[in-house]
């Protein structure tokens, strides 16, 4: 079972909270809609689960118009960040509401409703929490008991709103990748919302990243990583720093060093973007072979040092990401002036309205060797 949606708006107002989304989800896949907040991916949940209707658009799950149906019609299992559990009921009625508040006509029997709780219940490692309220349950079990109770109707769509907001660092990272096993051994159809990256690129087969209600990429997290298609994907995911640059008759001109380049091509382009990630940017030992750059700050962040730079010629201050090996090898302190080396560069060439039209990856060279420029790929489904 596949999902096919065609050209989606909702409009509220003036405010275009989804404008002309169209994507494919493939049957079993796992994929992550991420996006600041106002982009558009709770919206697009919403229209999925049916709790929302678009102002135009389409959308089809194999041949069926999944619009056409009213949300206890269509198959989907929801579960929202703040887990959404009955207080007065325990673990186990819960779990079996969707499935006791059914029709008569098609409500399973009993038997098949308590042989079914404790079936979901062991799946999500809880068969002992049955007879407990989610009051004296943990964030994390909450969240699974709420999954299980979205796992109870057998839905064909399983839907995720920020499952992990309310937890806890820890919590979190243990959870993700638990759910990201449970999915490979049931293979539902997801789509998790999150503006959370790191999850993102954790956990899903593909990572559909929104902004002001339009897809800005699709593709898997190594490619959203490492081929942002967009400025704002560059930021937004790879943590892209703009860097002042210029491209003029083939000539890449970035912080008074120039190199020349082939195969990107200015047509229709009136903005020049340059980004550099934090592991990009690495400390040489002759300066002169690099950018002056004073050292702000050093921070230990998890086993690597992220760096605070001010190079020469910014406004702004750019964060490197070192190894620790990498920092004792240099022994760079606070108030040093190094050399740094920029070891790639995201170039993008934009319309006046923000359309990328050219792409490409540059690696600067240690000195005047001409540098290597890699091809423009889009990476859309």
């Amino acid at each position: 079972m596949g999902i096919d949606i065609s050209r989606l708006r909702r409009q509220f107002g003036q405010f275009a909270a989804l404008d002309d989304v169209s994507l494919t989800i493939a049957d079993g896949e796992f994929v992550a809609v991420l996006g600041p907040s106002g982009s558009g991916k709770t919206s697009l949940l919403r229209i999925l689960a049916g709790l929302d209707q678009p102002d135009a658009g389409s959308v089809y799950r194999d041949d069926e118009d999944l619009l056409a149906l009213d949300a206890r019609r269509r198959g989907v299992g929801l579960v929202f960040q703040h887990y959404a559990l009955f207080p007065h009921m325990t673990v186990a009625q819960n779990v079996a509401f969707g499935l006791r508040v059914r029709p008569w006509r098609l409500r399973p029997r009993a038997s098949v409703v308590k042989a079914r709780v404790e079936e979901l219940l062991r799946r999500v490692e809880l068969e002992s929490f049955a007879s407990r309220y989610p009051a004296q349950l943990s964030g994390g079990q909450r969240q699974r008991v709420a999954l299980a109770r979205a796992l109870a109707i057998e839905p064909r769509l399983l839907l995720l709103d920020e499952p992990f907001g309310a937890l806890d660092a820890q919590v979190r990272v243990n959870l993700r990748r638990w759910l990201r096993e449970f999915h490979r051994s049931l293979g539902i159809t997801t789509l998790f919302v999150t503006h959370d990256q790191e999850e993102a690129l954790e956990m899903a087969d593909r990572v559909v990243v929104m902004n002001r209600g339009r897809i800005e990429q699709i593709g898997t997290p190594e490619q959203i990583y490492r081929y942002p298609a967009t400025p704002f994907a560059s930021r937004f995911i790879a943590r892209g720093q703009p860097l002042p640059g210029d491209v003029e008759g083939g000539i890449l001109r970035v912080l008074g060093h120039a190199w020349p380049i082939s195969g990107f091509a200015t047509d229709g382009v009136s903005v020049i973007t340059v980004h550099v990630r934090p592991e990009d940017i690495v400390p040489v030992v002759q300066r002169r072979e690099g950018w002056s750059a004073n050292v702000l700050s050093v921070r230990p962040v998890a086993g690597t040092i992220r760096v605070g730079l001010h190079v020469a010629g910014l406004d702004e201050p750019l964060e490197a990401e070192w190894s620790e090996r990498d920092w004792l090898r240099h022994r760079v302190e606070v108030g040093e002036t190094i050399g740094v080396h920029f070891q790639s560069l995201t170039l993008f060439g934009s319309d006046g309205e923000g359309r990328v039209h050219a792409r490409t990856e540059v690696h600067p060279p240690h000195g005047t060797s001409p540098i290597t420029v890699g091809p423009w790929r889009r990476l859309e489904a």
